[in-house]
């Protein structure tokens, strides 16, 4: 991959350029909607560009983006899904957690669950939980929903599939980690994935049923009242029906 064009220009895209391609597109390819996604030059294509300009650029997945790449996506159809991406047209972006038939480790903030059906539960509703796969051999089915602080749903899950909604200020995602933010630096929820076997919850600013849920890589904290705190950290908990159950 060529990194300076022909101008200069490098292949590093300015991160407000970056913040304001993502909310015109949807945070997802414009083309199919997947939430996995590059920053592509259309208009004029990398090597001719000067500059970054958000106006002639676009989010496209590592396939479609492979396709412009191999000249069977042409220009005019990137420019038109452009003008009218699929993440807006569904209100949503979205793309599948790669899970296996084995148990799932998943490290909320400071707790970890291991092989438990529903991780967190409030007032009988479950965060997140587990099923069984649907056919021999297929990969354990994760469901759930995570708020932010104000209490709207920032991430759907339906078993594996996940969905970032246009509501949410901006959803970021580089690699295995998708980070949601409200505003610059303040960070709402930011999930990191190791397939086939884990997924780590790594920061988490939740308001849900009358409970705050507050964390980092090191502990969680749990508040009914935002002043006083329960913390858990470190803390394992394997082989349940239901992990932490508030009410």
């Amino acid at each position: 991959m060529v990194h300076i064009n022909k101008h200069g220009l490098r292949r590093t895209v300015p991160a407000a350029v970056k913040r304001e391609i993502r909310s015109r597109c949807g945070f997802g390819c414009v083309i199919c909607g997947l939430a996995y996604y590059d920053y592509e030059h259309f208009d004029p294509e990398f090597k001719e560009a000067k500059a970054h300009n958000p106006e002639g650029m676009t989010l496209l997945c590592m396939q479609c983006n492979q396709k412009r790449a191999r000249g069977t996506l042409s220009v005019e159809t990137v420019t038109r899904a452009n003008l009218k991406p699929k993440c807006k047209e569904d209100g949503f972006a979205s793309e599948l957690f790669d899970f296996g038939p084995e148990p799932v480790e998943v490290t909320f903030a400071g707790v970890t669950f291991y092989n438990c059906d529903v991780l967190i539960q409030i007032s009988g509703i479950p965060l997140l939980s587990f099923s069984p796969p649907k056919e021999v051999g297929g990969p354990v089915l994760l469901s759930g929903f995570l708020a932010d602080s104000s209490g709207a749903t920032t991430l759907k899950i339906v078993e594996n599939e996940w969905f970032a909604g246009d509501e949410s200020w901006d959803v970021d995602v580089v690699g295995p980690q998708i980070t949601i933010r409200r505003g610059p630096g303040d960070i709402a929820l930011q999930i990191r994935v190791a397939p086939p076997h884990a997924i780590f919850i790594q920061r988490i600013d939740m308001n849900f049923e009358g409970y705050f849920l507050r964390g980092d890589q090191e502990s969680l904290h749990i508040s009914q009242d935002g002043k006083n705190w329960t913390t858990f950290s470190a803390v394992g908990v394997r082989n349940c029906g239901v992990g932490i159950s508030l009410r």
